[in-house]
């Protein structure tokens, strides 16, 4: 479920080294609009790094009146953690409110937002798509319009995936979610009209019309849940 929370992860903040809302910006091009609504226009190649974070884009717009950014043409977000974990998110299209933390990553038309969680010490990484990514700062992350994870730890399938941090839960809805939970003492494989994954405790409900398996890999652990 931790590679829903990619998008979080980068902010933009771009060869001019230009300070920009506390971060640095390069990029080929820099016009800076004075004024009562001062904007600072960065165009090619702009590349945002910062601790672990980047991202590159064609273009992209800070707009210090309402602390906005956007960015658009072959945006790219790379964040490595601490343990070696790295998520990438490609789209066409990205904005990011400094003040509300809230921001939205679009596909180009005909096209789906991709994304990849790549475990440390070259092990398969886990993949996925969505029509659009929306985020409300660190707290939840919503995949729409459709929403695909794949990978040797877990495969998903819905119309909207809705991550929330502070509960570590993931809500699948709409077109009959699909989950398939591959790693653990337990695995199951289910359909229903609503599915809910949760962190801490790890559990998985079902709910409307539920179809699927559950598999226990010591059966008397799963005694010892019948009782």
């Amino acid at each position: 479920m931790i590679l829903l929370t990619l998008v979080l992860l980068a902010v933009p903040a771009a060869a001019q080294s230009t300070p920009v809302a506390g971060s640095v910006v390069r990029s080929k091009e820099w016009v800076i609009r004075r004024g009562a609504s001062k904007e600072e226009e960065f165009v090619g190649d702009v590349r945002y790094d910062s601790a672990g974070t980047r991202l590159t884009s064609d273009w992209a717009l800070f707009s210090h009146a309402d602390r906005s950014w956007r960015a658009r043409g072959s945006v790219r977000l790379r964040r490595q953690t601490d343990d070696g974990v790295v998520f990438e998110a490609t789209g066409e299209k990205a904005g990011h409110d400094e003040n509300t933390k809230r921001g939205f990553l679009d596909p180009a038309p005909g096209a789906r937002v991709l994304f990849t969680r790549q475990p440390p010490d070259g092990l398969e990484p886990d993949r996925g798509e969505s029509g659009r990514v929306t985020w409300n700062g660190e707290s939840k992350v919503t995949l729409s319009a459709g929403a695909k994870v794949w990978g040797p730890r877990i495969e998903l399938a819905a119309d909207e995936a809705l991550y929330e941090k502070a509960d570590g839960r993931l809500t699948l809805n709409g077109g009959r979610p699909v989950l398939r939970k591959v790693e653990g003492e337990w695995t199951t494989a289910l359909k229903a009209d609503e599915v809910v994954a949760t962190e801490s405790p790890r559990r998985v409900e079902a709910r409307g019309r539920v179809k699927g398996w559950m598999i226990f890999k010591d059966r008397d652990k799963l005694k010892g849940f019948a009782k």
